[in-house]
């Protein structure tokens, strides 16, 4: 009997431990950013993709400011911060996802891949450099206003994943 309860408080000391060890041990915001940087400078998105639509780098551009001042983990520097982020949009490439009767296409997939870089200006080395791939998948019956309504849902999900990767070191 003795040796049963001392097999659950083992039990409930190695749960406890556990537990203990696991809480706060992830966190989205804060976690990761070093703490001599308070400033972000966000430069002005590139798009090298050739896909002729110049709204595209300020959509995304201004989903990220917007993402950064929602998340307030930086106040944001239009000089020279703390830190800085440098944004590309490298493709964005259309191909048939779907085909219909008499083999004509019914659904697109949409994919857009961007580079950035986070660099840390105060000790002058780059963080990280990553890039980011989203797609998504519209229907061709409406192909000019689906294409462009999908594109925008991929840079807001684009945007997002940016700062999370600032924010969470992910």
């Amino acid at each position: 009997m003795i040796e049963m309860y001392r097999k659950i408080s083992y039990l409930l000391c190695f749960s406890l431990l556990i537990a203990e060890l696991l809480t706060g041990c992830y966190s989205f915001t804060g976690g990761s950013i070093p703490e001599h940087l308070h400033t972000l400078q966000i430069m002005s998105v590139t798009d090298q993709s050739g896909f002729g639509n110049p709204q595209y780098k300020v959509d995304l551009e201004t989903e990220v400011v917007n993402n950064f001042r929602r998340d307030n983990s930086f106040e944001l520097s239009d000089d020279i911060g703390d830190a800085k982020i440098t944004i590309s949009i490298t493709s964005i490439s259309e191909a048939t996802n779907s085909v219909g009767q008499a083999e004509l296409e019914t659904e697109k997939r949409i994919t857009v891949n961007c580079s950035a870089e986070y660099y840390d200006n105060v000790n002058k080395k780059q963080i990280w450099k990553k890039t980011f791939s989203n797609y998504g998948l519209f229907d061709v019956q409406n192909a000019m206003a689906a294409r462009d309504e999908t594109i925008q849902v991929i840079l807001k999900q684009t945007a997002e994943d940016i700062m999370l990767a600032v924010v969470s070191g992910w």
